[in-house]
């Protein structure tokens, strides 16, 4: 049974960023990989950025002097895993591509200084990155922090990466649609000295303040997709030859893939500051000199979708009111004495799981929901739960599986019910009674489960 996500769980659904946490495109959400859950994102970036100021450098030129503008392609991927329900690791790879065909432009990136039309590439820096949840995930407004650290694995002979180690330290905000981080980066200083090529002295890079905000919008006309929008901005802090401090919009849509996890993106990105600088050449043709860029990505999370809500218990039948007294009847004759009554079977439920595993599923869980509601409404009723394996999994550590998975009915009856487990008895018959092929993936499907037969004395 496929569960159809709610608003709810839309507002909920969170995939890898471009640099790896949970969270939109580019904004880090509050929300962290439940434990156990592995994510996974692939992204392909085109930032259109603008280059450090250096005027005293500029060769002389027809044209006034203006910052050097220039492409950042970027592929990236991504990794991430649950250490608990509020505590996720993500590790992110990038290669970069940076272009220029800036004719007599100049500017520094990343420290290094570049002169007219460029092409640089290589492996970007390593992200290492960890959040922690600050409140629970049910919360209707969550907090949450994050460490993380840019290692020296960049190509440093250019402007790709500077070979010092950056550190940084975020903090971030989910209420409804709404999603938002700020945080500071410390920028290490480059360790290749790039003045014997350049003969210009050595800069210092300047650290960054980077706010992002976001809005998760769940699309109502087509299902499982979300509208995110971005406000994306970084502030320079100290340093020599920083570039203008830019802010991005960055609107677009994530699509899943029902609920496997997967999702596509895709995304337009406006630099404006960038755009109001530099737009004298800026046409329907010529995208790039109206400071847009964009974004597309495909992306692995996995969904925990709220367990459908049981309907309600039908109402009581009203009585009918009382017949009228009638006259003594003549006592009939004995009845025969009726044979004992046998203990007559209510209903047999099945539920089944995944490979070695003992854990109920949410469709289980509704199912036995059921059964413990008639098992309230039938108190002399009692339940035979026999556990059963396919033919590859009782073995080693798995031996007593078929065992495990009967006695996580009975527990989560007790305990979710509040049924006597005296009232329940646990079976394990292993391979025994197979009602599918062990040959296909389908038949063992069907042989991995627990049957649940409710009977009355």
């Amino acid at each position: 049974m496929t569960v159809a996500p709610t608003r709810d769980d839309q507002l909920r659904m969170f995939a890898p960023t471009v640099s790896g946490p949970t969270g939109l495109f580019e904004t880090v959400a509050a929300d962290t990989l439940h434990r156990g859950d592995w994510s996974f994102g692939i992204y392909y970036n085109n930032y259109d950025l603008e280059a450090g100021s250096a005027p005293d450098l500029a060769p002389p030129s027809a044209r006034d002097y203006k910052d050097m503008g220039y492409d950042l392609y970027r592929l990236s991927a991504s990794v991430g895993y649950g250490l608990t329900d509020r505590w996720e690791f993500t590790a992110m790879v990038p290669w970069d591509r940076i272009v220029a065909h800036g004719g007599d432009r100049v500017g520094f990136i990343n420290g290094y200084l570049y002169r007219g039309s460029f092409t640089d590439s290589g492996i970007g820096n390593v992200r290492l990155a960890t959040k922690f949840g600050l409140t629970p995930n049910d919360a209707p407004t969550r907090f949450a922090l994050s460490l993380f650290a840019d290692l020296p694995t960049g190509d440093d002979d250019g402007g790709i990466a500077t070979g010092g180690t950056d550190f940084g330290i975020a903090g971030h905000l989910t209420h409804g649609i709404v999603s938002a981080d700020l945080g500071y980066i410390a920028r290490g200083d480059r360790s290749n000295n790039s003045s014997v090529v350049t003969g210009f002295p050595e800069v210092s890079i300047p650290n960054e303040v980077r706010l992002n905000a976001g809005l998760n919008i769940p699309v109502g006309f087509w299902a499982t997709t979300n509208w995110i929008n971005e406000v994306n901005t970084i502030w320079y802090t100290g340093g020599d030859r920083t570039p203008d401090n830019p802010i991005f919009l960055v609107s677009g849509l994530r699509h899943w893939f029902g609920n496997s996890g997967w999702a596509l993106n895709a995304a337009a990105r406006w630099n404006v500051t960038k755009f109001g600088n530099d737009n004298d050449e800026c046409r329907f043709t010529e995208l790039d000199d109206c400071g847009l860029s964009g974004l597309v990505g495909l992306t692995f999370a996995p969904l925990h979708l709220a367990a459908p809500a049981l309907p309600p218990p039908a109402p009581a039948p009203v009585p009918p009111p009382p017949p009228a007294p009638e006259p003594a009847p003549v006592p009939p004759p004995e009845p025969p004495v009726a044979p004992p009554r046998q203990p007559q079977e209510l209903r047999t439920d099945e539920i089944h799981f995944e490979p070695g595993s003992a854990r109920l599923t949410n469709i289980a869980k509704a199912i036995l929901d059921e059964v413990g509601l008639r098992m309230k409404q039938e108190p002399t009723a009692t339940a035979l739960v026999i556990g059963y394996t396919d033919d590859r999994e009782q073995t080693g550590a798995n031996r007593d599986l078929d065992r495990r998975r009967a006695e996580a009915v009975r527990d989560y009856l007790v305990t979710r019910h509040g049924i006597d487990p005296s009232r329940i008895t646990v079976e394990g018959r292993g391979t025994q009674d197979p009602v599918g092929d062990n040959t296909t993936a389908e038949g063992r499907l069907r042989n991995r489960r627990v049957v649940i037969r409710l009977i009355l004395p």
